[in-house]
């Protein structure tokens, strides 16, 4: 398990920059685990995974995400993929933030990964009403590349689903990994299809790589995928967890439960930890949920039904009586009265 400088590299074997496990194991601080309790097993160390001049073997990548996962749980490292900033994360993301469309951006980051990584092609191509993002391992894996896989397919899938917004459709997207259970049981709807270890693929309508690319689309926050000189500084908890709810608080039914598996505790341990901050696990979900209403139904931003969807809320009723629980106010009204202050 040797890293290799970007200058010395030996292309005979199948090599990657070690930072490409950056945000797992940035993640692990944010829900109270020292990334050395995993790393050091493996005969690694934070700062040499973090550094992008170091080069690891891909088998030694997949061996990170398993350790990560082994520690957190098993959709942990997809649930950070949902998370990162693609143009701080991915190779060359000031060129690819300049891309206008979902094919110029595919299309730029298929060329920028080919310096990457000597022994993964990935590819995009389009057979007539279908678009295929693949990922192909040109050598034998002796380690599983679940996790890792997991963390890519949910990148990708998380993109997609950020650009598509309301025109998003699940039903239309045939996604392939060797692991489905390493996905979240919520996936933006889509439902994962076993393959082998020597790729993904991800196969979806064509004509959805016409669609513009905003720049938040791209930067996603939290930003567990930076990868700067602050990341090995270690976090409030009770910052860190906000930032975990704001990651899923889309899903239908997050609660506690949820969280507290997320964090790798029991409920009742995971409200023992915020006792210094004086609140508990749901006054901590509640508040996020306000403050997330609060800024997407100002200045017009968001529709009621549309900021009763990213909360979680199936029924625009519910989070009517929950905002009004939260203000004093109705959602209509709050939005109304942000509107005549402009």
């Amino acid at each position: 398990m040797t890293t290799t400088s970007g200058n010395t590299t030996d292309q005979s074997l199948p090599l990657v920059r070690a930072s490409v496990a950056g945000p797992v194991v940035a993640a692990l601080r944010n829900v109270g685990i020292e990334p050395a309790t995993v790393l050091d097993p493996l005969g690694l160390n934070e700062a040499l995974v973090m550094d992008p001049k170091n080069f690891l073997r891909h088998d030694t990548v997949y061996q990170i995400y398993q350790a990560v996962a082994e520690s957190t749980a098993p959709d942990f490292c997809a649930r950070v993929g949902q998370s990162v900033d693609l143009v701080q994360f991915l190779p060359l993301g000031d060129m690819l933030a300049e891309a206008l469309t979902l094919g110029d951006f595919f299309t730029r980051f298929t060329q920028a990964v080919s310096k990457e990584s000597n022994a993964v092609t990935q590819s995009l191509f389009v057979e007539g009403e279908h678009a295929y993002f693949n990922a192909k391992r040109n050598f034998r894996v002796a380690v599983s590349p679940s996790q890792t896989d997991a963390f890519q397919t949910s990148i990708w899938i998380s993109l997609l689903h950020r650009v598509l917004d309301f025109r998003w459709d699940p039903n239309q997207v045939i996604l392939r990994v060797c692991d489905p259970d390493a996905l979240p049981a919520q996936f933006h709807g889509v439902k994962a299809i076993k393959c082998g270890p020597q790729g993904f693929s991800i196969r979806f309508p064509s004509g959805w790589l016409s669609y513009r690319l905003l720049p938040e689309a791209l930067e996603n926050a939290p930003d567990y995928g930076i990868m700067d000189k602050d990341l090995a500084a270690p976090q409030d908890f009770l910052a860190g967890l906000e930032g975990l709810i704001r990651v899923h608080i889309s899903e239908p039914k997050f609660g506690v439960d949820e969280l507290a598996r997320l964090c790798g505790f029991h409920p009742d341990t995971l409200n023992n930890r915020l006792e210094p901050y004086g609140q508990t696990a749901s006054q901590v979900i509640a508040r996020v949920k306000q403050d997330e209403a609060r800024t997407l139904l100002s200045k017009g931003r968001k529709s009621v039904g549309e900021t009763a969807q990213r909360l979680g809320y199936g029924d625009p009723t519910a989070f009517s009586r929950a905002f009004r629980k939260w203000t004093g106010m109705s959602p209509a009204a709050f939005k109304r009265s942000n509107s005549e202050n402009e």
